[in-house]
């Protein structure tokens, strides 16, 4: 009987080439787990408005079950946000935020 090796997605983020395949398996559920989270954030700020990374958690953490949405660490919303910046989203309190401990406004893109 031939060995054969499961199909992968060859560049699968936070795994190494040389890592085992369960980790390449891991690796390709978050992918699509956290393009998931990241579609709920757009879908909360076109829904809400502009919310800071707080609100952002707290919106995702009520609805993720309602909504079908994976379950995720409590901070991932917040983090997904961070990482559409500039693609889909933009900060609405720049000036503000150089204050210490003034939260990040994030809002959807205008162009």
């Amino acid at each position: 009987m031939p060995l054969t090796i499961p199909t992968v997605w060859p560049l699968s983020p936070a795994v190494r080439s040389t890592d085992p395949l369960p980790s390449h398996r891991a690796a390709d559920t978050a992918s699509r787990s956290r393009q998931r989270v990241a579609d709920a954030v757009l879908w909360l700020l076109d829904r809400y408005g502009p919310l800071t990374g707080e609100q952002l958690n707290a919106k995702y953490r009520y609805r993720w079950r309602g909504m079908g949405w994976p379950q995720a660490a409590y901070e991932s919303p917040r983090k997904r946000a961070a990482e559409l910046v500039g693609t889909y989203l933009e900060v609405v309190n720049p000036d503000d935020i150089k204050k210490r401990g003034t939260p990040t406004i994030y809002g959807i893109r205008e162009d």
